[in-house]
């Protein structure tokens, strides 16, 4: 088994620009474009991660992080990436199990994490936070929702089982614990815990170590409550070592979670001084950008973005 602790720690950074280009892809060129499965990498006991997720990297970008969970029942995917994988998942799954992939929870609505839902058997269970299932059941589609993807016929794909606060799947070394805290990334964001592995998937409440991309546009995110939302998760969840952030290659530590919490949280809090002083939001988001930020790459154009959904009161 190859260790999570070992080899280099890659801490890249979506860029603004990169995710504007992004959300703008439409299936069929997601499909165009995409890159090669990643190789499946094992992190745990019966627990692989299928990588390549890091779209500042546009040549091996395959969508947000899957997680791959074998258990006695069948597979567990958590997320899907990009359209046009559902083939190579059931071919990465054959090189470690004969077992059939049999569920796949979605962190949240985004295309490029519920992309390959609909190319799997439509036996598979779909499991997501209620509002994750409201946004992929949408009549009108907003950008990056990915909801056009279970109209029609493929409303079959749209979740079966769907949770309000916690959700538990399966038992004892096969256990697996599903969080929402509130509103962040989006409105629908689970936190999926493998609690024998002691690792935590974030989708992308944690992308990586950087300012991340809030969809307060069109699926319910908020920037307002990001940093209340990850604060409930530090203190709501334990018995967690690494975190499968949604767009690092690599694992990261629960350390590193709690670090990126302290940095939204500052975020919010120099919001919230700018606010009250009356200072301008785009002087309130350079001055937050002149300060010093160790460990994180701080892309501008989110900085701005972010801190004027909060004087919005998103």
């Amino acid at each position: 088994m190859q260790s999570w602790k070992a080899g280099f720690r890659r801490r890249g950074s979506v860029s603004a620009a990169i995710m504007l280009v992004g959300l703008s892809l439409t299936a069929a060129a997601s499909q165009q474009e995409r890159a090669a499965m990643p190789p499946i990498e094992e992190i745990a006991e019966n627990l692989y991660l299928l990588a390549a997720s890091d779209s500042a990297d546009r040549a091996s970008w395959t969508g947000g992080n899957t997680a791959v969970f074998v258990t006695e029942a069948g597979v567990v995917l958590v997320d899907t990436k990009l359209p046009g994988y559902g083939q190579d998942f059931i071919g990465r799954v054959r090189e470690v199990t004969d077992k059939p992939i049999t569920m796949v929870i979605n962190t949240h609505t985004h295309f490029d994490h519920s992309g390959s839902n609909n190319e799997l058997p439509d036996t598979i269970t779909v499991v997501a936070h209620e509002n994750t299932r409201a946004n992929m059941a949408r009549a009108e589609c907003n950008p990056v929702t990915n909801c056009e993807a279970f109209q029609g016929e493929n409303a079959k794909y749209l979740p079966r089982r769907t949770y309000t606060e916690r959700m538990s799947l399966f038992s004892g070394p096969e256990q697996i614990d599903l969080y929402h805290f509130g509103p962040g990334h989006t409105s629908g964001d689970t936190f999926v815990v493998f609690r024998a592995a002691r690792m935590m998937h974030t989708g992308d409440m944690f992308q990586t170590m950087n300012m991340p991309f809030i969809d307060f546009a069109n699926s319910g995110g908020s920037a307002s409550e990001f940093a209340r939302t990850l604060s409930k998760a530090v203190a709501g969840v334990s018995g967690v070592d690494a975190i499968i952030a949604g767009h690092s290659n690599t694992l990261l530590s629960w350390e590193d979670f709690t670090t990126f919490t302290g940095f939204m949280n500052g975020f919010l809090d120099a919001a919230r001084e700018g606010m009250e002083a009356g200072t301008a939001v785009d002087a309130a988001a350079d001055a937050f950008l002149a300060r010093d930020h160790p460990g994180f790459t701080i892309d501008p154009q989110r900085v701005h973005a972010n801190m004027q959904a909060i004087y919005d009161g998103q």
